[in-house]
């Protein structure tokens, strides 16, 4: 009977033994696991700061870009305007010009444009001078 209880406690400090050992690779692989995860977000953590401080250079840069631009801008405005303004004074000028290139090569009319462009006039027309009397 005596041989059967180091053989009970042998079994009992085995499977103890066994279960601790089990518990402690568990107990490290959860740590192990752990940190691992740590590092995961460390770098998540650097990745998004960097994204962040790269994002706001740019916008840094984008509104300094245009602050210097719109001086710019408003300068070019101001000439459009000025264009606009000129167009206007220059557009009836510019109507009765057309019109009068169409009736220049109008067949119908070429006698008129002859006359009014040059001294030549109809040859069965006879120039009248008016002469003072004095």
């Amino acid at each position: 009977m005596t041989s059967n209880v180091p053989l009970k406690r042998v079994r009992s400090t085995s499977i103890n033994h066994n279960h601790h050992s089990n518990s402690v690779l568990a107990n490290r692989a959860l740590k192990k696991e752990q940190i691992q995860q740590k590092r995961a977000n460390f770098e998540k953590a650097i990745e998004t700061s960097l994204k962040i401080s790269v994002n706001l250079g740019i916008s840094i840069l984008a509104i300094f870009s245009i602050k210097q631009l719109l001086p710019y801008h408003l300068e070019q405005q101001g000439k459009l305007k000025e264009i606009d303004a000129e167009i206007g004074k220059i557009q009836p000028r510019v109507e009765k010009l057309e019109e009068d290139f169409g009736n220049t090569f109008d067949p119908k009319l070429t006698r008129k444009v002859m006359e009014k462009n040059t001294y030549k006039v109809d040859p069965n027309l006879s120039p009248i001078f008016f002469i003072d009397k004095k």
